[in-house]
C-alpha cells in the first residue's frame, strides 16, 4: 500500500472549492526516482518553474566547483550522486511545500495501491461523510 496526501485547490482558483467540490492533487509519500534521475525535468513536469531553474543552476555550480577545486577522481561523481539521492528522498516533500505556498490546503491522507484508487477512496469517504451529515 502506498500513502498519498490529498491537496485541495484554493477557493479563489476554483469556484467549486467553496461548495466542497475542489479539484484535488495527490502527492505520494516516499522516494521519487524521476526526481533523482532528471531533477529539472521533474520540476518542470510538476510546474515548479523556479525549482527547475534552481536545480539546473545547482547542477552547473556543483560541476564547476568540483572541476575547479576538486582533487579529481571519484569525489565529484560521489557528491553528485549523493545530491541526487537526497533530492529523490525530499522531492515529494518539496512538492507539498510548494503546494502549501500556492494556497493549496492539505485535505487528508489516503492509503491505496494506486493513484486512481487513492483518489476514488478520498472522494468516496467525502461522499459518505456528507451523506451522514
Amino acid at each position: 500500500m502506498r500513502v498519498y496526501t490529498v491537496h485541495c485547490r484554493p477557493y479563489w482558483q476554483a469556484p467549486e472549492a467553496a461548495a466542497g467540490d475542489a479539484p484535488v492533487t495527490l502527492v505520494r509519500e516516499g522516494f521519487s526516482w524521476f526526481a533523482a534521475a532528471l531533477p529539472p525535468l521533474w520540476a518542470l513536469w510538476h510546474r515548479q518553474w523556479l525549482a527547475a531553474i534552481a536545480l539546473a543552476g545547482a547542477a552547473v555550480l556543483l560541476n564547476l566547483v568540483a572541476a575547479l577545486f576538486g582533487p579529481g577522481g571519484l569525489l565529484a561523481p560521489l557528491v553528485g550522486a549523493g545530491a541526487l539521492l537526497w533530492l529523490g528522498c525530499e522531492a515529494n516533500d518539496i512538492r507539498r511545500w510548494s503546494l502549501r505556498r500556492a494556497g493549496w490546503r492539505e485535505a487528508g491522507i489516503v492509503c491505496a495501491r494506486s493513484r486512481d484508487e487513492a483518489e476514488w477512496r478520498y472522494h468516496d469517504a467525502r461522499r459518505r461523510a456528507s451523506a451522514i451529515a
